[in-house]
């Protein structure tokens, strides 16, 4: 978002770009030029939103009409993240007022915030107001007055926001009414209002609405009702049936009610007697909205606190000259709401000097209309899935000249006009396209009739059908060459800039959905495409660039700017697919329509089930189901260890699954303790894994009580057929100690018509060497991880695996070695011992090492277990240009009980490294990735919004420092490197343990070699496609037992043949050699790759295909992390 700018400032004319984005903790600010001069640019950011112990910061500014903008932002804070938005209004600005509004009457028309913004077209944005006396008569429970004067006075004083001559202020207000007959004053308790006391005198007119009056107090007290009319009393009865009808107040005339005691104060009111009614509240304001807790008095924080939920709260200058509007996202995966305490803290960062709680948790409800736009639109996420109809609003009108030309905005077309920014929505890859959209505006900032005109500048975009003598409010541009340059747009004389980033040419299309399941035939799915590039950036494709071949049974339909709508035509089982094609790159996307259940087991049989179990005791027998259905019953003991326990209900035979089936479903009685339900498969790659319960079901964890039906889904990609081994009951918390009795019944499986799964491409990046050695790297780490051996267990193969590895790599003298996690399997304080002792043992002072703690270095405890033989679970350290960064994610985030210290460090490490000249480049260790390159997606850092902010931040750390940044992790269990945003992330396989995934998945076992030269870590700003590799190439170092080469004895001249090498590892795994195996190829008259020079052969070793050249012997070799063999070929 630009900041105003004009050729005529009295008219307060804006230029406007809705595209600011500013992502905090490594300092990069991208913004759009605010005027026709290009160095402009915009680089506002609210103050108040970096509280020092936040990190993964966003906010994005937008401005709503003059004297008033909006913020949204992100960060994840001590306790969790928070997602929210802060309006900032500038209350002397002449054309912006508040004002209350509500339904009509106060009671019985409630409306949702929307709906009271849009009933009046100058509302430019509006909140939700006052608590209110919910599913009852739905009317507010504080005092509020609007311009249509006082609606609601409460019985008693509550804090309130108010305005009177243009300040802002927190007050307490409560009802100031009385009437006067003769020279007796009494007052009047309430107004309009829910809160009407026991004991006391309320008045009800018109505005109260509908809802009966009688219903607000008990049926047995004493009522006298007294109806007035033009100051005289026209009626009095002491009968409630009087006011227990929907019938509401006529217009005119005023109901005083006594209740209780108080209807004796009424004694004196006959009919035809004077009454002087003063209607007002206790303080004399202009406008007024209740609300709850005070957060801020004079700058001092409330004692108060609350649990944490959705919030909306008001702030106001200590000159009341200013106002700050906060709504707060609640039960939120990326935002758990705020506690009072937190609000408040907010509030104070903010500048505010008081401030006010206004109705929350399900009602927080923001809406605005962003410049550029025509009416408000929804900008928060209500908690309850949906706008919720509440009692009143607090809106913001804007009557600057609607005729005015109040600027120009623009934007590209996928970004929102107000919100957090989309990812890649001003990003584009060469020969892919994005819609630049803009707009005119008037002196409201509303969208005004007629287009501009578009320009592009600079060799990077090439625009698609742009007449420039046409005004317009789209333009499309396609991507041509690498960089960032920028559209521009012009009316009026105002000229707005919009930068866009072109990325490499795409190497692949990914489709939200591998498989696209669609439950019904009445039923339809959605798809989005995203494009890839050499370097991992990522972008959304528009529609436009997308040509679609759909098959039978299905239509294929476009859904917005970058979507698909799938829509089944029959009311059959289907099973088809979907190609799409997109700047000369395809996908295939398999598509089921409807499923079958199967039955896989009843368990009537319970004698053919047995128990197993780590680290437990327990046992299996036979119990009843749910509805009569027979059930088999668990019994274990969860109390005999602090490490990870599991007991489990094994089948005499693993349970064969028809089919290609999208879930398996169980039913489950439990009795709350929490235990995590598995089902662990064989796939049909020979590899195992394990199902879990639906992501979003109501209980994942076992917390609920009797029986319940759990989905475990089977993950898109997953190798068919699969068959069950076992059920699995874990429970991997420390502190949770217990035994218990589940029960389990009718396993089935949901199984569409069979799918033609596309082959599994696995992306092959570039800086894995396959021929080739680190060996002569100006800077070598070696990484292991991933060894889980245990104490009570220590000359065991897993030990010995482990000292095998250390061995290598001490021989190969690297610069430094990384362990990172899971060296040890239980993290006992004996395992530990046992790892310092084994280091100690097999490195000693050789080379330096630092150990990095994985999930199963806490695994039966804390992680004081590891930092009091290890020091410190998370490092900073420089290495010769090369800084190094090591973080804990033992516990499965990098925010272990909420803290965000290392976090800070990682963001604090990083702004360090991109000032310091002497540093070239960083690599990050922490043992779980961003992201599992394996269907079940199971081991990856289980925060996917922290998944994506890390992701973010490291690219931006590139983006903005021109440095090279890579990510290193374990845990996973296969060896795989890719890259994102620029950034690459290897992930290391298993040092000692089997293998997660097949050998052509990286599933084998060995480390891995990085090699630098610091030198490259400049790679810039614009980075060339592919200049990482200059600075990073990894090697792997498959463990070999046996190495096998295979090659034709003989070929005739101009003839092609085949050569294979495989290793053989951990006695019966076989591994080709390829990527990600890394070798070296060499030999005697053989021509290597793209060499040159007299050779009897030529051998391309990525696809394994030998050419003879010419008559003679040749002997082509390779060697796999130390081992050789040869082979000899004769061209005859």
């Amino acid at each position: 978002m630009t900041q105003p700018s004009s050729r005529r400032p009295a008219a307060r004319r804006l230029t406007i770009a809705l595209l600011a984005l500013t992502v905090l903790g490594t300092g990069w600010l991208q913004a759009p030029a605010a005027r026709a001069d290009p160095a402009t640019a915009d680089a506002r950011e609210l103050p108040g939103l970096d509280r020092a112990d936040s990190v993964y910061r966003q906010q994005r500014q937008t401005s709503i009409a003059p004297g008033l903008d909006l913020t949204s932002f992100q960060r994840l804070q001590p306790g969790g993240w928070v997602t929210g938005h802060v309006m900032t209004a500038d209350l002397s600005t002449p054309s912006l007022s508040l004002d209350v509004a509500d339904g009509g009457t106060v009671s019985g028309s409630n409306a949702t915030v929307g709906d009271f913004a849009t009933a009046d077209s100058r509302v430019v944005a509006a909140v939700n107001g006052d608590y209110y006396d919910m599913n009852a008569s739905d009317a507010p429970i504080g005092t509020d007055i609007s311009s249509a004067g006082l609606r609601t006075a409460g019985s008693t004083a509550r804090e309130s926001l108010t305005l009177a001559g243009g300040k802002a202020a927190i007050r307490q207000l409560m009802s100031g009414a009385s009437f006067r007959v003769g020279d007796s004053s009494t007052d009047v308790g309430s107004v309009n209002s829910p809160t009407f006391a026991a004991d006391s005198v309320g008045l009800f007119t018109s505005v109260w609405g509908s809802y009966p009056i009688s219903r607000l107090f008990p049926a047995d007290e004493p009522v006298r009702v007294v109806r007035i009319k033009d100051g005289a009393v026209t009626a009095v009865s002491d009968d409630r049936s009087t006011i227990g009808t929907a019938e509401p107040v006529p217009q005119g005339t005023s109901v005083l009610v006594g209740r209780g005691a108080g209807a004796a104060r009424l004694a004196d009111l006959t009919v035809g007697r004077r009454v002087d009614l003063t209607v007002k509240a206790s303080a004399d304001v202009d406008l007024a909205v209740g609300g709850s807790q005070r957060l801020l008095t004079d700058g001092k924080p409330t004692d108060e606190d609350q649990v944490t939920a959705g919030r909306t709260a008001v702030g106001v200058s200590k000159d009341g000259s200013r106002l700050w509007v906060v709504s707060i996202d609640g039960r939120q995966g990326d935002s758990h709401g705020m506690t009072i305490q937190e609000l408040a803290a907010l509030m104070a960062d903010l500048g505010a000097w008081n401030a006010l709680n206004l109705d929350g948790g399900g009602s927080t409800t923001l809406v605005a209309r962003p410049a550029g736009g025509t009416e408000p639109t929804l900008i928060d996420r209500p908690s309850d899935g949906g706008q919720r109809k509440v009692s009143n609003a607090l809106v913001f009108r804007s009557t600057a000249s609607s005729g005015a030309c109040g600027g120009v905005t623009a934007r590209p077309a996928l970004q929102p006009a107000a919100g957090l920014p989309a990812d890649g929505a001003d990003q584009l890859l060469i020969g892919l396209s994005r819609t630049v959209t803009g707009s005119r505006v008037d002196g409201d900032l509303a969208a005004r009739a007629g287009g501009g005109r578009f320009g592009v500048t600079g060799p990077e975009l090439r625009t698609v059908d742009l007449d420039h003598h046409r005004t317009t409010d789209d333009l499309v541009v396609r991507g041509r060459s690498t960089g960032t340059t920028a559209v521009s747009y012009t009316a009026d004389g105002d000229r707005v800039r919009v930068p866009l980033t072109v990325h490499g040419r795409p190497e692949r299309l990914e489709s939200s959905s591998q498989v696209l399941s669609i439950p019904s035939a009445d039923a339809t799915g959605s798809l989005t495409l995203t494009a890839v590039d050499g370097d991992g950036y990522r972008v959304p494709v528009e529609n436009s660039d997308v040509t679609v071949d759909a098959g039978d049974g299905i239509t294929v339909d476009q859904d917005g700017l970058s979507g698909f709508l799938v829509t089944p035509t029959g009311s059959d089982l289907v099973s088809t697919t979907i190609t799409f094609a997109a700047a000369g790159r395809k996908i295939t996307v398999p598509v089921t329509v409807g499923y079958h259940e199967s039955q896989l087991a009843d368990f009537a049989n319970a004698g053919s089930w047995t128990f197993a179990a780590d680290r437990a005791t327990g046992s299996v027998a036979a119990t009843d189901g749910p509805d009569g259905k027979p059930g088999l019953g668990l019994d274990f003991d969860f109390s005999t260890t602090t490490a990870t326990r599991g007991g489990y209900a094994v089948p005499a035979e693993p349970i064969a699954v028809p089919g290609q089936p999208q879930a398996l479903a169980l039913w489950i009685k439990s009795t709350g303790k929490g235990e995590w339900p598995r089902l662990m498969i064989n796939k049909g790659d020979g590899t195992v894994t394990n199902l879990d319960p639906e992501q979003g079901a109501s209980n994942p964890i076992m917390t609920w009580n009797g029986w319940q039906q759990v989905r475990f889904p089977v993950p898109a990609g997953t190798p068919y057929p699969i068959s069950l081994t076992k059920i699995r009951f874990m429970e991997t918390r420390s502190d949770a100690s217990y035994t218990d009795k589940v029960a389990i019944a009718d396993l089935t499986a949901q199984v569409p018509l069979d799918a033609e799964q596309p082959e599994q491409t696995w992306p092959q990046d570039g800086s894995v060497i396959t021929n080739g050695t680190t060996e002569h790297s100006r800077q070598r780490i070696a990484v292991m991880s991933d060894t889980q051996f245990v104490a009570r267990d220590p000359d065991s193969p897993i030990v010995a695996a482990g000292r095998r590895t250390l061995r290598e790599i001490v021989a190969a003298k690297p610069d430094l070695l990384v362990i990172d996690g899971d060296f040890v399997d239980e993290g006992s304080p004996a395992d530990l011992q046992l790892a310092k002792k084994i280091l100690t043992e097999e490195v000693g002072d050789t080379i330096p090492y630092v150990y990095v703690p994985g999930n199963h270095e806490i695994m039966g405890g804390s992680i004081d277990n590891f930092t009091d033989v290890f020091g410190p679970a998370a490092t900073h350290r420089d290495l010769a240009g090369t800084k190094i960064i090591t973080l804990d994610s033992s516990s499965g985030n990098l925010h272990p009980g909420g803290s965000t210290e290392q976090l800070q460090m990682l963001r604090d490490q990083l702004e360090q490294a991109a000032d310091d000249p002497s540093i070239t480049g960083v690599l990050v260790f922490n043992h779980h990735p961003v992201d599992d390159p394996l269907p079940d997606k199971a081991s990856r850092l289980g925060d996917r919004y922290e998944a994506a902010a890390l992701a973010r931040q490291l690219a931006a750390f590139t983006a903005e420092s021109g440095k090279a940044i890579a990510q290193v992790n374990g845990h996973v269990g296969i060896f795989s490197t890719d890259a994102a945003g620029g950034v690459t992330r290897t992930t290391n396989g298993n040092s000692g343990k089997s293998p997660s995934g097949s050998a052509a998945q990286g599933g084998f076992t060995g480390w891995t070699m990085l090699g630098l030269d610091p030198a490259e870590g400049r790679i810039g700003r614009a980075p060339r496609p592919g200049a990482r590799l200059d600075w990073l190439r990894i090697e792997t170092k498959a463990r070999v037992d046996e190495l096998t080469l295979t090659a034709p004895a003989t070929l005739r001249r101009g003839q092609t043949g085949t050569v294979t090498a495989e290793i053989t590892q951990d006695t019966d795994r076989t591994v080709p050699v390829g990527w990600p195996v890394s070798a070296q190829w060499s030999g005697r008259q053989v021509r290597i790759g793209d060499q040159h020079g007299p050779a009897v052969i030529a051998f391309d070793p990525d696809s394994g295909k030998v050419t003879a050249l010419r008559r003679g012997t040749a002997t082509l070799s390779v060697l796999v992390n130390g081992v050789r063999r040869s082979a000899t070929i004769t061209v005859a």
